[in-house]
């Protein structure tokens, strides 16, 4: 089942057109009780000390407020895990009252009693629960806790029961790969929306790499690659490769990049546990404070910044571009630059047409 709404994906395009800020995502706490290693974004109290500090339960809500009356009606709540915070309930209600539709991105594993009486009273337009996996071994080797497998599927059941809407969403990692088709299955089973994450971007806003790790760009195409065969005959192949090939490229590599193609800085925005504002949670940069000025004056600045971006020229006249799934988040994250060229994603884009070339043969 796909709980994508076309009327919110229409009414984002609508706001980018007219620089209005209808969906933003409100990063409550960088914490969390799991211990990923592929996470871009945990920290413990003592990182987080040098960056800044965590926002009040009244500097949220007023945020939001403010935010509201400049046009945000759809609003993430996320983290790290934002159900750590004991005033979690206090500012989901404050902006649930406000009127928005409030989503929630979670592990699953703190649904509490407060919780769920909290949402049978104020139901959450979304779920968001990441599966790590679907063994007490897995979530103990990647997440560090072996219960939460258990405590996710008890979450979900609940939500399920409430009729409250739920995505799975999930990374794949050296460390669950081979419980992908699991996943899927689970997902399946639950008649849940299962939206997996191929690429993991580097620990970007992490202040340590321990034990970061991630698939070979290879392993990635050929698991795609595999994936987008499966079932086909070689002629549907064919045809695919066919159809999906740029083949109208330039003769002389482009001066500029192209900008940004999706909504980031146009009609969406992210507010990171400090108070920082950026386009998308995955970048960095540009940065602008709506505490220390307000929301108005730093959604101007992220849209002029943002509209200021060009990605990697190379990418223009690359005949597989529209196989890639590279933008500016990656692009930064990976070379420290919105044009730089992202070899990771071109090896994992080479190795997915190369097998796909040689089913066909």
């Amino acid at each position: 089942m796909n709980y994508d709404v076309p009327i919110k994906q229409r009414l984002q395009a609508k706001a980018a057109l007219a620089g209005i800020p209808i969906l933003g995502t409100f990063e409550l706490t960088p914490r969390c009780n799991f211990q990923c290693k592929m996470c871009y974004v945990r920290l413990t109290p003592e990182e987080m000390q040098p960056l800044g500090r965590e926002r009040t339960a009244e500097e949220w809500l007023s945020l939001g407020r403010t935010a509201f009356d400049a046009g945000m009606t759809f609003l993430l709540l996320t983290g790290g895990e934002p159900l750590l915070r004991p005033d979690f309930p206090q500012i989901y209600e404050g902006l649930a009252k406000l009127g928005l539709s409030v989503s929630l991105n979670t592990n699953g594993t703190l649904i509490s009693e407060e919780i769920r009486a909290l949402f049978l009273r104020y139901p959450p337009a979304q779920v968001n629960i990441t599966l790590y996996g679907t063994t007490r071994e897995t979530y103990a080797a990647l997440c560090g806790n072996a219960d939460g497998f258990d405590r996710v599927t008890d979450a979900l059941h609940w939500l399920k029961a409430q009729s409250i809407l739920v995505n799975l969403n999930a990374t794949l990692t050296p460390w669950n790969v081979n419980e992908w088709a699991a996943m899927e299955a689970f997902a399946a089973a639950e008649q849940l929306n299962y939206r997996p994450t191929i690429y993991t971007f580097p620990p970007a806003r992490r202040s340590s790499a321990d034990n970061y790790a991630r698939l070979s760009a290879e392993k990635i195409g050929r698991m795609l690659a595999a994936k987008e065969v499966a079932g086909k005959s070689p002629e549907h192949i064919k045809q695919f490769l066919q159809e999906s090939e740029y083949v109208a490229a330039p003769q002389k590599p482009a001066a500029e990049g192209e900008p940004l193609h999706c909504f980031a800085g146009k009609s969406q925005f992210w507010v990171a546990w400090n108070g920082k504002m950026t386009p998308c949670g995955m970048l960095n940069c540009p940065q602008s404070d709506p505490f220390e000025t307000s929301f108005r004056e730093a959604w101007e600045e992220i849209k002029a910044e943002t509209a200021k971006i060009r990605l990697c020229p190379d990418c223009v006249s690359c005949a597989h571009r529209k196989f890639c799934a590279t933008c500016a988040a990656v692009n930064h994250a990976e070379t420290g630059s919105f044009s730089g060229k992202p070899e990771y994603m071109c090896r994992m884009t080479q190795t997915f047409v190369e097998f796909l070339r040689a089913a066909i043969e």
